[in-house]
């Protein structure tokens, strides 16, 4: 059966005829009909009720009926019924457009069938018709989006974002009137950022809390809420609104804001395709707030680090994976006479210094800490250290260390002339110290403060023999360098000491095979393996062990003196290398010691172009190891 909404004009002055036409067809199909006898009836119906379909005679008394398909032929689907068999007629008729051309009498299946094809033909060209609009529509709001989301990707002014968003909402969806409230982090209250068509007296009134508001429930829920027809309600402070459409805006898990649409006048509730469109557009708003947040978050800090880097007396100079240059300040350009074109240039093509770029060429070594120092063409020393910059490529700070080097130069100077004129006075406390016995017998006492006198003179002039000793190491004095068999010299260090790590009950192994030579000091390598031997046997309490190896590997041979004993903390390594640190503990407080053994050490492995560290756990033990590169004989 038909739907009763497909209504039928039919017009013909046959009275009989009409009768026939709805007891035969259009009654038993169920179509509403109206009913017209003359031209001006049939007008007034169709101008009163579009007609879905109308059956027209062909002569309507002294009228031509096909007058009305010349009005409407174009606007509605004509059926013509007619008595005469004109071929001539017929054809004029289907050429003018109508769906069919029955000649009286005709069957009531023929009028049915034809009534019941232009349906559908009617339903067809509808439904096309919807879908080309819908396209046309979406193909709109397409666009409409892409170009708001364009736009705000270009925007870093939240106000004009939102005011952008709230406009493009209220546009898509056509509501009467919109706006977007955020959420005030102090108070807990929304309050308005941006509207479109809002009345300055409802403006005012938008600060509402988020408990007391349907809004507030889309902030609780993080959900869309639509609220139409009869259901209106107050939903902001005495705004009355007969349809509204909110949605959240959320920033990762967190909801900051709700983007809404209103109607005031018009009953046209809103749908799901609404909340679609504004769920796109709240989502944009907040990945644009999010972004202008970090943008002007980002501006802080660059220029913070604008300023700070500016204020910076170091030298600070940052490159690519590639060494080209990205960032330098002003000590920079004044160190290494540079300036903004140097940015993006390679390093070793806008630097002079080869210094510098030997730091740089550091990264490709295994060292923890890439060093240098660096010496101005104008004498001043910048003390440089380049450490890798993930994701940018490697930064280099350089301090001004040449006041440092003159004050060390000083107190060297100062220590060594202090050290050699203590020197004579101690020889003469020495002698008569020595002669005390030869004036009279002592007493148990006095011999006690004779020996105690004399243990302290012991280790004044070890301090003293040790301080002229790094002297010399570091001003270079008695540096004779020639092929030393370094296996031969940890031999003897140990026998020398062996009867001193016996006299603690020390397990001493040895495993030092003959080896090539290395090229160095004789006298200053005993020094070295004396050191560390003597720490790790002084270190180590009775029943301990201590394991003194020495093996090649890749052109280096490496030394490695490892002990039982108390062990170092690491706050503590950082500074054992330091001259006249002593590691301070219940353990080593009735240890004697200078302070200068390890800075003598590492003067000395320093000036044969090698590398010591020492790697400890405290109460299990540590190991000292040194680095030194084998001989090679030069060929003539």
């Amino acid at each position: 059966m038909a739907m009763t909404t497909n209504t039928i004009l039919l017009v013909d002055d046959n009275a009989e005829a009409r009768a026939w036409l709805i007891e035969s067809v259009l009654r038993p199909e169920g179509y509403a009909f109206v009913e017209a006898t003359n031209l001006s009836e049939a007008r007034a119906h169709i101008l009163a009720q579009p007609p879905q379909i109308i059956i027209l005679d062909a002569q309507l008394g002294d009228e031509n009926g096909l007058a009305l398909l010349a009005e409407y032929g174009l606007r509605y689907p004509f059926i013509v019924t007619t008595t005469r068999r004109s071929v001539d007629e017929m054809s004029a008729a289907l050429e003018a457009g109508v769906v069919d051309v029955l000649v009286k009498p005709f069957e009531p299946q023929r009028l049915a069938r034809t009534l019941a094809r232009t349906l559908r033909m009617i339903k067809a060209v509808g439904e096309r018709q919807a879908l080309r609009e819908q396209v046309d529509r979406q193909a709109q709001e397409f666009n409409a989006l892409y170009t708001v989301g364009k736009r705000i990707s270009g925007l870093f002014n939240t106000d004009e974002i939102l005011e952008l968003v709230v406009s493009a909402a209220v546009n898509l969806s056509g509501a009467e009137q919109g706006s977007l409230m955020l959420i005030k982090p102090e108070t807990g209250e929304l309050y308005l950022r941006a509207q479109h068509r809002l009345s300055t007296q409802e403006t005012q009134r938008l600060r509402v809390k988020v408990n007391d508001t349907l809004m507030g429930r889309v902030i609780q829920s993080g959900r869309p809420m639509m609220l139409s027809g009869t259901d209106v309600r107050k939903v902001q402070t005495s705004l009355l609104v007969k349809s509204i459409l909110g949605v959240p805006l959320s920033v990762g898990d967190k909801v900051i804001g709700v983007l809404t649409v209103e109607n005031q006048i018009s009953s046209r509730s809103f749908g799901k395709h609404d909340v679609h469109l504004l769920t796109t557009l709240a989502d944009q708003a907040a990945i644009a707030i999010e972004n202008a947040r970090l943008f002007r978050a980002a501006e802080r800090e660059r220029a913070k680090l604008g300023t700070i880097l500016h204020e910076m007396q170091d030298v600070v100079i940052v490159t690519d994976d590639e060494l080209r240059i990205l960032l330098i300040n002003e000590a920079a350009c004044e160190a290494f006479q540079l300036n903004d074109t140097a940015l993006g240039q390679p390093l070793a093509e806008v630097v002079a210094v080869q210094p510098l770029i030997d730091l740089f060429e550091q990264r490709h070594t295994e060292d923890f800490v890439w060093r240098a120092d660096i010496t101005l063409p104008d004498g001043r020393v910048l003390q440089g250290q380049l450490s890798p910059l993930e994701g940018v490529g490697y930064g280099a700070v350089l301090r001004d260390i040449t006041r440092l080097i003159e004050l060390d130069r000083i107190k060297s100077e100062f220590v060594s002339i202090v050290s050699h004129d203590l020197r004579t006075p101690l020889t003469s406390i020495r002698g008569y110290v020595n002669l005390l016995p030869r004036v009279g017998p002592l007493t148990e006492m006095q011999q006690d403060f004779v020996a105690r006198v004399e243990r302290s003179m012991d280790s004044i002039v070890d301090l003293i023999s040790d301080l002229l000793d790094i002297g010399k190491i570091e001003a270079g004095v008695d540096w004779e360098m020639h092929a030393v068999a370094l296996h031969t010299v940890v031999r003897e260090v140990i026998e020398r000491l062996q009867p001193t790590a016996d006299m603690h009950y020390h397990t001493l192994t040895v495993d030092v095979p003959d080896l090539p030579p290395v090229l160095g000091n004789l006298r200053r390598l005993d020094q070295v393996v004396a050191n560390l031997i003597g720490n790790a046997i002084k270190y180590t309490p009775d029943n301990g062990s201590i394991k003194v190896s020495l093996q090649e590997d890749d052109g280096f041979l490496i030394l490695q003196v490892r002990d039982s004993g108390i062990g170092i903390s690491l706050e503590d390594q950082r500074h054992i290398f330091d001259k006249f640190y002593r590691v301070e503990s219940e353990a080593t407080e009735k240890i004697s010691g200078t302070g200068l053994g390890l800075s003598i050490v590492k003067a000395i492995v320093k000036k044969h172009s090698g590398r010591v560290w020492a790697e400890s756990e405290l109460g299990r033990g540590s190991t000292f190891t040194v680095l030194l590169p084998r001989y090679v004989e030069k060929t003539k």
